[in-house]
């Protein structure tokens, strides 16, 4: 069977339209890589300046999880903005590749290949300022993410459930897709959050504290406190949850990328 003969999928076709894609647009992802680099080195250098010291391991994860999260939302809003005007739009949509083949070269490029990109440009700016900020007598030390490989794997699901959502935002709005997206999760989240509250109020019949989504149970009875949480082995099975969320989103972009039409 000739490859370009699939109209869904053609790993030639896909190839040629992520070589396009790369050629495009390499030179800006390598100056806002260079910007990127930059700008953590600035705030991780500031912070280390303002205690007079390097950074701490607690830290330096701390900085990794906000980078990461944020430039990857940030990043992620902007790939599908040609089809936000009409005439960059028509460019995109007449290319010849299939509307599966020009969602996977956005996904590929603003989840994997950020995030491959993403580390090596974190640990030059957290060596740069661990390095150039240690106190006197101080022992440099930096984060190692294969030992702290569960708080990463937890933000990596994290990771997934705000691509996915941001991702959906930029084929769904036609600008300021970010703004848009932070908004529209936003009050998504907070009615959620108030919708479950006051189910789970009527159904335990006290006073409960507030509590963020798929939490425990939080109350006080006269001045005694008490906490009901799940079992262990199946609070493991609410890190699903983000990743279920994952999918049905980039799913959604997808099919609201096949509605956009000529």
């Amino acid at each position: 069977m000739n490859p370009s003969s699939n109209q869904t999928f053609s790993l030639v076709r896909f190839g040629r339209l992520f070589s396009r894609h790369t050629a495009e647009h390499l030179p800006a992802y390598l100056m806002t890589a260079a910007v990127g680099t930059g700008g953590m080195l600035l705030v991780m250098g500031f912070i280390t300046y303002l205690q007079r010291s390097a950074l701490g391991l607690s830290a330096q994860m701390v900085f990794f999880i906000l980078f990461l999260l944020a430039g990857c939302t940030i990043f992620t809003s902007t790939v599908f903005a040609q089809f936000g005007t009409p005439r960059q739009a028509s460019v995109a949509l007449t290319l010849p590749a299939s509307h599966l083949e020009k969602f996977l070269v956005a996904w590929v490029y603003s989840l994997p290949v950020f995030v491959l990109a993403f580390v090596p440009m974190f640990y030059l700016a957290d060596a740069a300022a661990v390095y150039a900020g240690l106190a006197p007598g101080q022992t440099p030390e930096l984060l190692d993410l294969v030992a702290a490989r569960q708080d990463a794997a937890g933000t990596l699901c994290l990771l997934a459930a705000m691509h996915a959502a941001w991702l959906w935002g930029g084929i769904r709005f036609e600008n300021k897709h970010f703004v848009k997206t932070g908004f529209a999760m936003l009050l998504l989240l907070g009615g959620l959050s108030v919708i479950n509250f006051q189910i789970l109020k009527r159904l335990a019949g006290v006073e409960l504290m507030p509590a963020p989504l798929f939490t425990g149970l939080r109350f006080m009875e006269g001045q005694q406190y008490y906490s009901v949480d799940l079992p262990d082995a199946q609070a493991h099975w609410l890190a699903l949850l983000p990743l279920g969320l994952a999918a049905l989103l980039w799913a959604a972009a997808y099919f609201r990328l096949t509605e956009k039409q000529l």
